[in-house]
């Protein structure tokens, strides 16, 4: 009998002490708050700085923007989550607005969180969605941070829950807020409170400092070694049947929605020409205008051809654009202040002006790689 007793107390104390060791990470953590998920009040020195949400961006925008009424929103890749400012004045009768672009996502994570949205942002009249050649990749799977459980609601999901709370990475993330907190307490960290991507944070953490070159390099090669990139290419059926579903839910709904093709810079265009997927990016383009007009800012224009130099006015690498161009986007699509645009910049593709486009594109590629072998062979040496 003595011996069950040990045994029965011994236990309790076991998961009093377990409880109580759960208790306070679980505490830590959500003070912390690294994902900003929680709603911790935040205070300067201590946890106000997330950088931290760089890990966890599924997760923290769909949190983020069911906290206000937006009647805006920018969907797409971390193109968008650069390039586009919810405050542009074009949108200022639309506020609040937010960045709910994803980083690295496919066409069916891009619908599930618009599918998020509209589920929980009643007021939502408009929506600007950017659309990238690799994202209708068959080979690009859903990121490991994706999970269904979280959209389509308010309420937080128990499994990110536990992730936020209880984790051990969490509980890293929460020590790494502390120290950038006190040791740089004036930092934005990696996104603005709309959503949008710091750019000078990127360059600082993602890309180490590096000049442009080497930025053009790392981005270029990584297109077109991976598979779910350039690597390899299929163009998903599956995914422009998402592409649709936004098109006719919007509709539906009274949403307006603008489409564009992400203004990259004409390297990255070089990269997809040197990849060997010239022609399924055309066929790309034909199969999107199939499903509705869209604007197209890509190609050889007068601003995507901008000289490679340190610093550059437009862009931060090959991929990714800044908002100072993401701002003459948002001219041309919302027709504000149009005289401001490039005439050459942004063409709205329908089935009448896509062939002559293409063939314009074409031949501007031709024109301009005369006038830049240098960057032409910068390219090919980067193909694996």
């Amino acid at each position: 009998m003595s011996n069950h007793k040990d045994y029965r107390c011994y236990g309790l104390r076991l998961l009093t002490v377990t409880a109580v060791f759960l208790a306070l990470i679980a505490g830590f953590n959500g003070f912390f708050d690294p994902y900003q998920v929680i709603g911790t009040p935040t205070i300067k020195g201590l946890n106000q700085v997330k950088r931290e949400k760089d890990i966890q961006v599924r997760l923290f925008k769909a949190v983020a923007v069911n906290k206000i009424e937006a009647k805006s929103l920018f969907l797409g890749s971390s193109r968008t989550e650069f390039g586009l400012d919810t405050h542009h004045p074009g949108l200022s009768d639309l506020q609040p607005g937010y960045n709910l672009a994803i980083t690295g996502g496919n066409m069916y994570e891009v619908r599930r969180y618009f599918d998020h949205a509209i589920a929980t942002q009643p007021e939502v009249k408009e929506i600007i969605l950017s659309l990238d050649f690799f994202m209708f990749n068959q080979a690009k799977k859903n990121t490991p941070d994706f999970r269904e459980e979280r959209l389509g609601t308010r309420n937080l999901f128990v499994g990110d829950l536990f992730e936020v709370l209880l984790s051990k990475p969490a509980f890293i993330s929460s020590l790494r807020t502390l120290k950038n907190s006190f040791s740089r307490p004036n930092n934005p960290g990696f996104f603005y409170e709309d959503g949008r991507r710091n750019p000078d944070s990127t360059i600082e953490q993602v890309y180490f400092n590096q000049g442009v070159i080497p930025r053009f390099r790392m981005v270029l090669r990584d297109f077109l070694v991976r598979p779910d990139l350039y690597g390899t290419y299929q163009l998903s059926v599956d995914y422009l049947n998402d592409l649709n579903a936004v098109i006719t839910t919007s509709q539906q709904r009274g949403i307006r929605l603008h489409l564009f093709i992400s203004p990259s810079h004409a390297l990255q265009w070089e990269a997809i020409r040197v990849a060997g997927l010239w022609s399924e990016f055309e066929a790309w383009k034909r199969a999107l205008v199939n499903l509705s007009p869209i604007w197209d800012f890509s190609g050889y224009n007068s601003m995507t051809t901008e000289a490679i130099a340190d610093p550059m006015q437009y862009y931060i690498e090959s991929s990714h654009y800044r908002k100072e161009l993401g701002d003459l986007v948002l001219n041309r699509i919302l027709d504000y202040r149009p005289e401001t645009v490039p005439s050459d910049f942004g063409i709205l593709l329908t089935p009448t002006n896509l062939e002559t486009h293409l063939e314009q594109i074409r031949r501007d590629r031709e024109l301009w790689a005369q006038e830049n072998p240098k960057w032409v062979e910068f390219v090919e040496a980067l193909k694996p």
